[in-house]
């Protein structure tokens, strides 16, 4: 989507006819219960410090570091920035945490290219095993927040989060002037 159609889409919305609010004295203030930001943050933040506080304790790095250990089984020799990329971390999480995996042997890194100042990283055979142990847990918990629903809406869920998940560049170009 252009910048200009990205500039669009919020005056497509600007009645607010599919954004949930309540009257509170004169003022229109969120519905929490179907206000989508809201829900999407609340599960995602509950579920990832709960992750990461079980991780933590159990195998000694937190859910940051399982997401890179599971990109980089994923997508085998591959930079921090695409990393970021794929992940939605900041480079400075990446850095901290690729630095604690390397110095427990988890992860190894090198510069393929000279001229090239990125680095290539991939997992040791530690940090397979790690991963292997983590991926099992990982899996149990998601069939935990996913047990109230059926295979068809699992499959609906995630296709709808993919959708959101491409409009997030179109988000990203929009700013107070569009509105």
């Amino acid at each position: 989507m252009t910048r200009d159609a990205a500039r669009a889409a919020p005056s497509d919305l600007s009645n607010g006819s599919n954004l949930p609010a309540l009257d509170r004295d004169g003022h229109s203030v969120l519905d929490l219960d179907g206000y989508i930001p809201f829900l999407i943050s609340a599960v995602g933040n509950k579920w990832s410090r709960s992750s990461s506080n079980l991780y933590l304790k159990e195998f000694g790095i937190g859910v940051t570091e399982w997401r890179m250990l599971a990109m980089l089984a994923i997508e085998p020799r591959i930079t921090a920035y695409r990393m970021c990329q794929v992940i939605g971390l900041d480079k400075a999480a990446a850095s901290r945490g690729l630095k604690a995996m390397e110095a427990r042997g988890l992860v190894r890194s090198w510069q393929e290219d000279p001229q090239n100042h990125r680095k290539l990283i991939e997992l040791t055979d530690e940090g397979w095993a790690l991963h292997d142990r983590i991926i099992v847990v990982a899996r149990r918990r998601e069939a935990l927040m996913l047990a109230d629903l059926s295979r068809d809406e699992v499959a609906t869920l995630a296709a709808l989060l993919r959708r959101m998940h491409k409009r997030i560049p179109d988000l990203l170009a929009i700013d107070s002037e569009d509105f």
